[in-house]
C-alpha cells in the first residue's frame, strides 16, 4: 500500500509540472446521455490530440482560438470552436449512415444492427457500481433472461449465473469467455477486477451461441477487456473504503428459553426441567460471535495511452473483504497488461497479461448453531476449571450444541492462490477484407490449502484426542489455440461477413493431498506442516487427467439494403470425454432478422427502428463425468477364516456408447424505439428443449451390474419470455437513463430414466429420513416435496372428524394444537404414500430496474431487484418456534405457538415426544413465500473542479440496504448452493447477504 501511495503523489506531482499550461476538459456524452469513452479529440490543423477516457473525460491543451473535431464510430463528426472555453461538454449525435456499435460475438465482432440473434449487453461502467469480489453479481438484473443466483454473504463467494432456464441435470453454469479465450467448466470470476471489463456480452439463444458448440447448452458469457487507445496518457485511480453487516435474529433470552422448555414437558405432562432460580445466566451468542464492522476495501489504479502503433492499458487492483466473524475473509491482489501492436499495414499483434494472487481465509459455518445453542450456558468455562490447551476453555452446551465461539478459535483453513493468463493474438490482412487470426490462450493455477484440526475437549461428544494436518495442491494448466480466416466485404446493397476455422482446447488438472495425525503442538503455528506430524494416521493422494476438445466452425452472416439479415453458424466438436466413435458432435443454427422500419411502406414518424428475429438452433453440453465411459476396480477386504483378505470387485460399469447432451432451441421475437430512439423495448419467447440427458441409471438385479450406469435417457424442457425496456432522455444540464427487465421462466422434466417417474434430493434424517426434493415427470425441476397441511386441531372434535370412511382416525395421536395433515391420496392412512409437492422455489416472474440520473456535476444511481412467486424451505423453523432437541427458539415464541387462548396462532403447540410428528416430517410449514424486492445499490456522486484533474469524483454508496419481503427468515436471496435443481431455495441459515456502506473517490489525470 505504501508503494501505491508513493506512485499516485508522484503521479499527481509530474502531472502538474507537465501539464501547467491552459487546457480545455470536458466530459462526452451520445444523445441519451450515455458517456462515450474513446472519442478521438484533435486540433485541427495540427498533430495535437487525444481521446476520452472510460468516464467519458478529456482534457487537451491548445491555442486560444483553436477549433476541436471529435470524431466517434457511429456519431456525427463535430467541430468546436474553443474561443478561449475551458469547459466544452459535448454531446455526439447518432449518424445512421456510419457504422453501429460495433460488439464482440463468437469469434469476431460485428456491428450491432446486423446482429438477428438473442444478445444482451451490460456496459463495464454499470459494473463498477457495485463493490464484489465477484463482477458476475453486479450482473443481477441488469438484463432479461438472465438470474444471478446469490453464492451468500461469505467473503469472496461465488454466485451462479442461470441464463434462461435448466435443461440439463449436469450442470447449469454458462461459459464463461474472456477476450476470446474459453475458460474452464465453474472458472470463478473473482480473479476479474470490475474496472478493467468494457462489457458483458451475454449470448442466450443458440443462434448466437451455437458457434461454441459442446459447450453452449447454457448459454455463453463473453468478457471483453478495456483496451488502450492513441493519444495521451489517461491515468485513473479508484478508492472505497467501507464495511458491512447483518442484520441480527433476535432469539430467547434465558428467561424467555426456561419457559419454553418447561411447557414443552408440561404439555405433555411432564416435571419442568428448569428451575429458573439457578440460572443467572443469558448469553447472546448473536452478540459473542458475529461483529458488526466487516471491513471491505477496493483500490484500482489504471494507466492507458499510446500511439498508432503501440496502445497500451495496465491497472492494478486491490481488494479485501473480512467476514463478520473474527475470521474469514477474502484477498486479491490482480494486475492486468494488454498491448496493441500494430506491427505494419498488414500484421497487428495484440498481447494481454493478467497475474493475480489470492488469499481466502475460511468464514466460519456456525449461524445455524449461533440461533440453537440454549442461552444458559456461558461462553467460557470458569477459569479455575479450565485445564488443557486454550481449544478447551469453552464451555459445554446444555442442549448438546457446539458452542460456536469455540468452533470459530479452532478454525484454521485458508488458501493461497496464484494465476496467471495470457492471451496472444496475432492477425494479419491477407487482401482488403479477408483476415487470418491466431490466438493462442494459456491459464494457469495454483492453489494451496491448508488445514489444521487442533485437540480439544469441550464435552464428551464435542472433543478431538489427536490434532491432524492436511495440505492439498492443485494445478491446472489450460490452453487454447484458435486459428480463423475471416472475409468481410460490401457489395452496393449486399453484406457478407463469413468465418471459418480450427480450434484446440486442452485442459490439464493435477491434485496432490497429504493428511498426518500427532503434530507436536497445538499453539505453534510454525509446526502446522506434515514433517513436525509423527503419529501413525497418514493419508496421501494424487491424480492427474486431461481433457481436450477439437473443433471446426464455420459461420456466415448476411443482410441485404440493411433491412434483411441472415446468419447462420455449423460447429463440430471432438471431445475426450467420449469413447470413440461417438466422440463428434454437430451443432448447427440459423437466425433470421427484418427491419420493417427500412421498408418503403412502412411511414410512421414516432417509430424510429422496428425489428422482428426469430432463430433456431442445437448446443451441446459436454459436462459429464470424464470417467463415465471406462470399467472401474475397486478394492475391498474381508475377514476369512480369521485372515484379513483383500480382493478386487468390479465398482463401476461404464458405458462407452456415451453420447453428448443435445439442447435444441427456438426463439422468436421483436425490438422497438420510439420518440427519436428515447424509449426502446424488446420481447422475446424461447423453447429449449434437450436431449439425452445422461442419468445415473440402476438396472435390473437380473443384470448382474453393480452400481449406477450412466446413460442419455432424460429430457428437460425450457420456456419462458424476456422483456426489457429502457427510456433515455436529456433535458438540458439533466440527464436520465431508466432501464427495467422482466423474465418468466418454468424448466421441466419432459422425460427421466426409465422406470423412474420421480428423482428425489436432499435427503433429511431428522425429518423422518425423508427428500425434501423431488424432480417429478411433466412437472417443474427441484420442487419441495412433503405433506400438506390444513391448519391446526382446535379441539378433540376436529380430530374426531379426520377420519377414513370406516370412522379410523387419520392421526390417531393428535391433540388439539397439533397440525392437521392431509391424507392426499384418501386412502384413509396418513404415511408416505402422502408426500406431495409443498412449493417452488422458483419464481413466477424476476427482473431489475436501474435508473441514472446527472444534473451538472451530480450524479445519482440506483438499481432494484425483485423476484416474485417463489418459496423458501426456512429449515429453521423445524427447531425456532418449537425447541426440538432443546434448541433455543426464536425471540417471542410463547405468542405464536397455539394453545387454547392462542387458538389462531401461525405454529402447533409446544409439546416434548411431538407424538402427532408437528416437526419431524417435512410439511408446508416449513414452506413461505419469499418473493421480495430489493435495492441492490444506491449510489450519490459529486464532481469537484479541482485543477490538474480531469475528473474529481467522490461518492457515497450502499448495497442491500434494504428488502421488501414476508419471509421470516435471514434472507430471501438463499444461497443457491452447487446443485441448482436440489439445492436452490434451502435456507440452511448460511451467511447471508450483508448490508454495505460505503464512501468512493474517482480521479482522472
Amino acid at each position: 500500500m505504501k508503494i501505491i501511495s508513493k506512485l499516485i503523489l508522484f503521479l499527481l506531482f509530474s502531472n502538474s509540472v507537465l501539464y501547467a499550461q491552459k487546457e480545455v476538459t470536458g466530459t462526452i456524452k451520445d444523445e441519451a446521455g450515455t458517456l462515450l469513452p474513446g472519442v478521438n479529440i484533435s486540433e485541427k490543423g495540427t498533430s495535437n490530440g487525444t481521446v476520452s477516457d472510460f468516464d467519458g473525460n478529456f482534457t487537451i491543451s491548445v491555442e486560444e482560438n483553436a477549433v476541436l473535431v471529435f470524431s466517434y464510430l457511429g456519431f456525427q463528426a463535430q467541430e468546436i470552436e474553443v474561443s478561449g472555453k475551458s469547459v466544452l461538454n459535448v454531446v455526439m449525435a447518432n449518424d445512421q449512415e456510419a457504422l453501429s456499435e460495433v460488439v464482440v460475438i463468437g469469434y469476431g465482432a460485428i456491428e450491432r444492427d446486423k446482429i438477428s440473434s438473442s444478445v444482451s449487453t451490460v456496459e463495464g461502467e454499470e459494473l463498477t457500481k457495485v463493490t464484489a469480489s465477484n463482477p458476475a453479481e453486479s450482473l443481477q438484473g441488469k438484463a432479461a433472461g438472465v438470474q444471478v443466483l446469490s453464492g451468500g454473504g461469505n467473503p469472496g463467494a461465488s454466485p451462479q449465473i442461470l441464463v434462461r432456464g435448466i435443461t440439463s441435470n449436469n450442470g447449469t453454469q454458462p461459459l464463461i469467455v474472456l477476450d476470446g479465450v474459453p475458460l474452464a467448466q465453474g472458472t470463478s470470476l473473482n480473479f476479474l477486477n470490475p474496472n478493467d471489463i468494457k462489457n458483458f456480452q451475454i449470448l442466450k439463444d443458440a443462434s448466437a451461441s451455437a458457434i461454441y458448440g459442446s459447450r453452449a447448452s447454457n448459454g455463453v458469457v463473453l468478457i471483453t477487456t478495456k483496451r488502450g487507445a492513441a493519444g495521451k496518457p489517461t491515468i485513473n485511480f479508484d478508492f472505497s473504503q467501507g464495511f458491512q453487516r447483518l442484520e441480527k435474529i433476535n432469539v430467547a433470552n434465558a428467561d424467555e428459553y426456561i419457559q419454553v422448555m418447561n411447557l414443552r414437558r408440561t404439555n405433555d405432562g411432564s416435571a419442568p426441567i428448569y428451575d429458573q432460580a439457578d440460572y443467572n445466566t443469558s448469553t447472546d451468542w448473536w452478540d459473542e460471535t458475529i461483529e458488526n464492522f466487516a471491513p471491505v476495501t477496493n483500490l484500482n489504479l489504471r494507466a492507458s495511452g499510446g500511439s498508432e502503433n503501440i496502445k497500451y492499458a495496465a491497472s492494478v487492483s486491490y481488494f479485501k473483504q473480512e467476514s463478520n466473524y473474527s475470521k474469514g475473509f477474502y484477498e486479491k491482489v490482480t494486475a492486468r497488461f494488454n498491448t496493441d501492436f500494430q506491427i505494419s499495414d498488414k500484421i497487428s499483434i495484440k498481447q494481454d497479461i493478467n497475474p493475480r494472487v489470492e488469499s481466502y481465509g475460511n468464514t466460519p459455518n456456525v449461524l445455524y448453531n449461533v440461533l440453537r445453542i440454549d442461552p444458559l450456558t456461558p461462553v467460557y468455562l470458569p477459569q479455575d476449571e479450565r485445564t488443557g490447551n486454550i481449544f478447551s476453555i469453552y464451555e459445554g452446551s446444555n442442549n448438546q450444541v457446539p458452542n460456536p465461539v469455540g468452533s470459530i478459535a479452532r478454525l484454521f483453513n485458508e488458501t493461497k492462490f496464484f494465476g496467471l493468463m495470457s492471451n496472444t493474438q496475432f492477425n494479419y490482412e491477407i487482401i482488403d477484407g479477408l483476415n487470418f487470426n491466431s490466438q493462442l490462450g494459456l491459464n494457469i493455477n495454483h492453489a494451496r490449502q491448508d488445514v489444521f484440526n487442533p485437540t480439544f475437549f469441550t464435552t464428551p461428544n464435542e472433543q478431538r484426542q489427536i490434532n491432524n494436518v492436511t495440505r492439498r495442491v492443485d494445478e491446472n494448466f489450460n490452453y487454447v489455440w484458435n486459428n480463423t480466416i475471416n472475409y468481410t466485404q460490401d457489395f452496393g446493397k449486399h453484406y457478407l461477413n463469413v468465418l471459418g476455422g480450427v480450434l484446440f482446447d486442452s485442459q490439464t488438472y493435477n491434485y496432490v493431498s497429504a493428511y498426518r495425525e500427532e503434530l507436536p503442538s497445538d499453539e505453534n503455528p510454525d509446526l502446522r506442516y506434515i514433517d513436525a506430524a509423527a503419529g501413525e494416521g497418514v493419508s496421501v493422494g494424487g491424480n492427474e487427467a486431461v481433457e481436450t476438445i477439437f473443433s471446426g466452425i464455420f459461420r456466415g452472416i448476411y443482410t441485404y439494403d440493411d433491412r434483411y439479415f441472415f446468419t447462420g453458424t455449423i460447429r463440430a466438436d471432438e471431445s475426450s470425454k467420449f469413447a470413440e466413435g461417438n466422440r463428434l458432435g454437430v451443432f448447427p443454427s440459423v437466425s433470421v432478422a427484418w427491419d420493417v422500419d427500412s421498408e418503403e411502406f412502412f411511414n410512421v414518424d414516432f417509430i424510429n427502428n422496428l425489428r422482428f428475429k426469430a432463430g433456431y438452433g442445437q448446443i451441446g453440453n459436454q459436462n459429464i463425468d470424464r470417467n463415465g465411459q471406462f470399467f472401474s476396480i475397486g478394492t475391498g477386504n474381508y475377514v476369512f477364516g480369521g485372515s484379513r483378505v483383500v480382493s478386487n470387485y468390479l465398482s463401476q460399469f461404464g458405458n462407452p456408447a456415451l453420447q453428448w447432451e443435445t439442447v435444441e432451441d427456438k426463439n422468436v421475437g421483436l425490438t422497438m424505439a420510439i420518440f427519436d430512439n428515447a424509449l426502446d423495448f424488446s420481447v422475446e419467447y424461447y423453447e429449449k428443449t434437450s436431449q439425452d440427458l445422461l442419468f445415473n441409471v440402476e438396472l435390473p438385479n437380473y443384470t448382474g451390474i453393480p452400481g449406477l450406469v450412466a446413460q442419455n435417457v432424460g429430457s428437460f424442457e425450457s420456456k419462458g419470455w424476456d422483456i426489457q425496456v429502457g427510456y433515455n432522455k436529456t433535458w438540458g444540464d439533466f440527464d436520465m437513463d431508466l432501464n427495467m427487465n422482466v423474465s418468466t421462466n418454468q424448466s421441466k422434466a419432459v422425460a427421466l430414466a426409465p422406470g423412474n417417474e420421480q428423482l428425489f434430493g436432499q435427503n433429511r434424517e431428522d425429518l423422518g429420513n425423508r427428500f425434501i426434493k423431488i424432480t417429478e415427470l411433466g412437472r417443474t425441476v427441484g420442487l419441495f416435496y412433503g405433506f400438506e397441511t390444513d391448519g391446526i386441531f382446535q379441539n378433540q372434535t376436529e380430530i374426531n372428524a379426520h377420519s377414513s370412511e370406516n370412522g379410523q382416525l387419520i392421526q390417531p395421536d393428535a391433540q388439539p394444537g397439533d397440525l392437521k395433515f392431509v391424507d392426499t391420496n384418501n386412502d384413509g392412512v396418513l404415511n408416505d404414500d402422502d408426500l406431495t409437492t409443498i412449493g417452488n422455489p422458483f419464481p413466477d416472474f424476476y427482473g431489475g430496474f436501474t435508473a441514472n440520473m446527472s444534473y451538472k456535476d451530480f450524479d445519482f444511481s440506483m438499481q432494484w431487484y425483485g423476484s416474485f412467486g417463489n418459496d423458501v424451505f426456512n429449515y429453521p423453523r423445524t427447531f425456532m418456534n418449537a425447541g426440538t432437541q432443546d434448541v433455543n427458539i426464536a425471540a417471542g415464541t410463547l405468542g405464536r405457538v397455539w394453545t387454547p387462548e392462542n387458538p389462531s396462532a401461525e405454529f402447533p403447540r409446544l409439546t416434548l415426544n411431538d407424538r402427532n410428528g408437528n416437526y419431524q416430517r417435512p410439511s408446508s410449514l416449513f414452506i413461505e413465500d419469499a418473493s421480495y424486492l430489493r435495492l441492490r445499490n444506491v449510489q450519490f456522486g459529486y464532481n469537484l473542479d479541482i485543477k490538474g484533474f480531469q475528473k474529481f469524483r467522490v461518492y457515497v454508496s450502499g448495497q442491500n440496504l434494504f428488502t421488501i419481503t414476508d419471509y421470516s427468515g435471514f434472507d430471501p436471496e438463499v444461497s443457491a448452493g452447487g446443485d441448482i435443481i436440489n439445492d436452490f431455495g434451502i435456507d440452511y441459515a448460511r451467511y447471508p447477504v450483508s448490508k454495505t456502506y460505503l464512501v468512493g473517490l474517482n480521479l482522472t489525470l
